[in-house]
């Protein structure tokens, strides 16, 4: 049994400690997390330890794996290249109705929830964020430090680039058929709940409606 920290305490640690907790291959030690006020809590009834400055003192216990759990994408990030520094493996935690197939590829410190469906010839990147009931088509790219949020639907030849967030219910479908024709979500694009998306968006949009529209775009400090 392998030993792991989830990075976060809040409702994205709680949701993959939850999902820890079917699995008989991992024991949860605790949280980090960099809210002082948190330590010395529980999540999900496991100790909230304190930051990372234990990251050290976990490994030498033997605790080899770790997730980051925060709903940030940026933060997501930044933490799991602090784990691989420090010489952690990023896990994935994947909830046993999920289902991913064996033709698919699953970055490392993902995390897939309730009834989520990765079809064939997919890749999802690391540190990713499926929600409940989402469903990824085959043929699909998701990549690093993206959230796609409860029952999205990504229909096949869909590229959703690093940094990217969809909103609850979206869907992304490509408005031609074709072997040749993809929609690209651009990196760190922001796809509002309930948006139907049939034309590219680009980097750091906001994209909202059905059909969706381009509304604004983020600051690249956001």
């Amino acid at each position: 049994m392998q030993k792991v920290v989830i990075y976060g305490s809040g409702q994205v640690g709680a949701f993959a400690a939850y999902i820890f907790s079917y699995s008989r291959d991992v024991q949860v030690v605790g949280f980090l997390d960099d809210d002082q006020q948190r330590w010395g809590q529980e999540c999900e009834g496991l100790p909230v330890l304190g930051d990372g400055s234990l990251l050290p003192k976990l490994l030498q216990q033997g605790v080899g794996g770790a997730l980051p759990a925060i709903g940030s994408n940026r933060a997501r990030g930044r933490v799991a290249a602090r784990l691989e520094d420090q010489g952690f493996r990023l896990v994935s935690a994947v909830h046993p109705s999920a289902h991913i197939s064996p033709r698919a590829q699953l970055g490392g410190g993902a995390i897939v929830g309730p009834g989520a469906i990765i079809s064939l010839h997919s890749t999802v990147g690391r540190c990713a964020y499926i929600g409940i009931g989402a469903l990824i088509s085959h043929d699909v790219s998701v990549g690093d430090d993206v959230l796609i949020s409860v029952g999205c639907v990504i229909a096949a030849r869909v590229d959703v680039e690093s940094g990217a967030f969809i909103g609850a219910g979206a869907r992304l479908v490509p408005a031609e058929m074709g072997q040749n024709v993809r929609l690209k979500i651009g990196a760190n694009a922001v796809v509002g709940a309930g948006a139907v998306v049939l034309a590219d968006v680009p980097p750091r949009a906001v994209a909202v409606g059905a059909p969706a529209k381009v509304v604004r775009y983020v600051d690249a400090a956001e």
